[in-house]
């Protein structure tokens, strides 16, 4: 299993929280030192190439549909996140 994220979740204790779980992290590291760049040259491109299609899928959802979510339970937001993907899957599935 792995866990694909941009610069912002670049932290060592999530490193270590991914990796004691048997999840490999797929971060980039920000760019403080020279070996920096090492670290992000040897990510797996194609794993972390993936990032990109939930990206558009998120932004593309958010663009829709608004970028908030209303209910306060956790579980009614829950229900409300997967509605909206539904939908949104479906008007794609109309749209083909």
């Amino acid at each position: 299993e792995s866990l694909a994220g941009d610069k912002g979740y670049d932290d060592q204790s999530l490193r270590d929280a991914l990796g004691s779980e048997g999840v490999r992290p797929l971060l980039r590291h920000r760019l403080f030192a020279a070996y920096d760049h090492a670290h992000n040259a040897r990510l797996d491109s194609e794993l972390y190439g993936q990032r990109w299609m939930a990206e558009t899928a998120f932004s593309a959802i958010k663009r829709r549909f608004g970028p908030a979510v209303h209910p306060r339970a956790w579980y009614r937001e829950f229900r409300e996140l997967v509605l909206t993907a539904a939908v949104y899957n479906l008007e794609q599935a109309l749209k083909q």
